[in-house]
């Protein structure tokens, strides 16, 4: 399970991220890819090059990085999260754009610069399920995808096909479907930061005990149902500082409201799941933040402080470990 988000700052930078919930780590590093990267395509067995240079957390499978999320160096941001009811062709279709599951992302983030750019890209999509190899199970995932406009997109297929949303709320979680979770925060219109005038029913004056009560009711567990609501209440609301590192710290704020600690949830195998960790981008400036379970100090990196036409990968190994100042 995980929650995505979408941010603005208060001097107009927009920030792109997620929680990632899950029982297991997976081999997971910071990867930059370069322009003209050449990778191959699993479906049709050809090299393809990489158009744009392209930042996330990913595994690496040889050379070949299957990202979790990302940012491209023009702003443009894709992420996947697990979706149990994603459903994948059989078959490759002649004349579509035949994409892997695990390499959505990638194509995405290395090709196209803006939502305008990629939308008419995705009626020619068909996600095929071929795995990468028979050690990597095929992901059951939804993506959302964001560019520097702030505007965000969903892409979901099932067995009823592909569909395309806009998001208008920035927000994606798990299942059911997205259009789903939209239509559930009507219930949730009567909540409000503020605190509830007295009422009197009949004879009795009811005084509010304190502030807070009036989002009474904001769900506050750990399912995919939940996270969507919580997350979506706290973007509406959040009151955010002037300057883009005080976004970043909100970013982070609202996602540790959601995040899961260890013990609280346990899988059907008896597995436990937690957030292995929360990533931040930045999308005018190109910079990488993410922090651990173990480790809640920020590591940083800036996409544009490397060499963004090099040829070979840049790999930046996963801290989790626990970082302490002591200050005496």
């Amino acid at each position: 399970m995980c929650t995505s988000l979408t941010l603005k700052t208060n001097d107009g930078y927009h920030l792109f991220g997620r929680n990632m919930d899950l029982e297991y780590t997976f081999g997971q590093s910071v990867v930059l890819v370069p322009r003209n990267f050449k990778y191959e395509d699993k479906i049709s067995e050809q090299i393809k090059n990489t158009k744009y240079a392209v930042i996330g957390m990913a595994s690496l499978n040889g050379k070949h990085p299957l990202f979790a999320e990302a940012l491209n160096e023009k702003g443009l941001a894709c992420a996947g999260l697990n979706f149990p009811a994603a459903y994948w062709s059989k078959d490759v279709v002649e004349g579509k754009e035949n994409i892997p599951p695990y390499d959505l992302i990638l194509w995405i983030t290395s090709n196209f610069e803006t939502l305008d750019e990629l939308r008419p890209h995705l009626d020619n999509l068909n996600i095929v399920g071929k795995a990468y190899d028979e050690k990597t199970p095929l992901p059951t995932l939804h993506w959302i995808v964001t560019d520097k406009s702030g505007k965000s997109l969903v892409i979901e297929k099932t067995e009823d096909g592909l569909k395309v949303f806009d998001n208008p709320v920035g927000v994606l979680t798990n299942a059911p479907s997205f259009d789903w979770h939209l239509l559930n925060l009507t219930q949730y219109t009567g909540l409000t930061t503020s605190r509830p005038d007295t009422r009197k029913w009949s004879d009795l004056e009811l005084v509010t005990l304190g502030n807070g009560s009036g989002a009474f009711g904001l769900p506050g567990d750990s399912s995919s149902q939940s996270r969507f609501v919580k997350t979506s209440f706290l973007k509406s609301h959040v009151t955010i500082g002037d300057y883009e590192n005080a976004g970043v710290i909100e970013f982070f704020n609202i996602l540790s409201n959601v995040a899961m600690i260890s013990g609280t949830v346990i899988d059907p195998q008896g597995r436990n799941e937690i957030t292995q960790y929360t990533s931040c981008m930045c999308q005018e400036k190109g910079i990488y933040y993410y922090r651990t379970y173990k480790n809640s100090q920020l590591n940083v990196i800036d996409m544009n402080k490397e060499d963004l036409s090099s040829s070979e990968l840049k790999v930046y190994p996963y801290n989790d470990d626990p970082s302490f100042k002591y200050e005496n």
